[in-house]
């Protein structure tokens, strides 16, 4: 499944959203009491409800491991993180006073707190499933991928496989730490945009494509990157459970207080 997923359903449910919320404000005043706000209230209050109750769920209970990869969950959990808070935004008719502010403020740090821990989660290896890789996995995938590299390289040039010998010569076997965690996108870029021009320059000479190589070695990197650091993805992303779930909790707090007084004050339209 395209990693990516949830993201693009999530933008294009925004965009679909933003439409109709143009539609809307150009008939009416919006307002949370008017039917269409209320309705979008009700079905953003339902889907941030499911995305700090589903997801956990999911994980914890053991019946439920047949209903679906942990990694479609999180897709879901996702899904309803961003487009749950967009509605509720929506339904405040882009109006931030009292409670209602205070809970569209946590959504937008719970949300944005939401797209760093999905940063972190990619940078920590998964089994196809979802469950975490361990090291001793990403040694055996390493191990094959250097195999491969080197059985293409004993077919090809003595330029290719000057290039494959000075990828495995320059690993680096100190640990990462925080910080190559949190500039991994920027290494990574910078590590494909070398070996890109590299893999030009050898293509040109030899006029034959290297894709394959290309993307053997930056496999390798990646696999051995990921090794690296292992253990501080790991103690990054439990430290950032530790401020997401209460952030998170507070949210829900803020919003069913906000939902209580809206029945018990009677401001809704069906009541």
């Amino acid at each position: 499944m395209d990693q990516s997923l949830e993201l693009k359903l999530s933008l294009l449910a925004c965009v679909a959203l933003t439409g109709t919320y143009v539609v809307y404000d150009l008939l009416t005043q919006p307002s949370g009491s008017h039917p269409v706000g209320y309705s979008l209230g009700i079905i953003g209050a339902l889907l941030m409800v499911s995305t700090e109750t589903l997801y956990s769920l999911r994980k914890r209970m053991n019946w439920l491991k047949r209903a679906g990869p942990l990694r479609w969950w999180l897709s879901v959990h996702i899904f309803t993180g961003i487009v749950g808070p967009f509605m509720v935004l929506m339904h405040t008719g882009l109006k931030f006073q009292g409670l209602a502010g205070l809970s569209m403020a946590l959504a937008i740090l719970v949300v944005a707190s939401g797209f760093f821990g999905r940063y972190l989660y990619n940078a920590i290896p998964r089994t196809l499933g979802g469950a975490e890789a361990t090291i001793a996995e990403l040694e055996s995938e390493v191990k094959k991928v250097q195999a491969t590299l080197a059985e293409l390289a004993g077919r090809r040039s003595a330029a290719v496989q000057a290039l494959v010998e000075a990828e495995a010569r320059h690993k680096d076997s100190a640990p990462g730490n925080w910080f190559m965690v949190l500039m991994r996108a920027w290494d990574e870029w910078q590590f494909r945009s070398d070996l890109h021009r590299q893999i030009r320059q050898l293509e040109k000479a030899e006029k034959r494509k290297l894709g394959d190589v290309e993307r053997l070695l930056a496999q390798q990197r990646r696999l051995e990157r990921q090794m690296r650091t292992f253990e501080s993805a790991r103690r990054l992303m439990g430290l950032w459970h530790v401020i997401h779930v209460p952030m998170g909790l507070a949210l829900f707090g803020s919003v069913a207080i906000h939902i209580v007084a809206t029945f018990y004050f009677g401001a809704g339209p069906l009541l």
